[in-house]
């Protein structure tokens, strides 16, 4: 699935039941979110979020000029230099 947020479209899944709690996965550096393939059996009795971080898997990478990490907190926190 994919959803539009900040001007770049996010690739994400949403597995197990509708009224479960949720649970978000987030990958590492160089990885997608086909990284938590092997826990989502485990993980079956919750709402599970995984998604593709900026420039990883089927997120796209912003506009040219996108650096990467030094980008991803960017927003996160209102004078915070990376």
């Amino acid at each position: 699935m994919q959803v539009q947020a900040n001007g770049i479209s996010m690739h994400y899944t949403m597995d197990g039941p509708a009224d479960a709690p949720v649970v978000v996965l987030g990958h590492s550096l160089s990885a997608n979110l086909a990284m938590w393939d092997g826990q989502m059996q485990a993980l079956a009795q919750y709402r599970v979020l995984r998604y593709d971080t900026r420039g990883h898997g089927a997120t796209i990478v912003r506009e040219p000029g996108y650096v990467g990490w030094t980008d991803a907190s960017s927003g996160a926190v209102p004078g915070a230099a990376v």
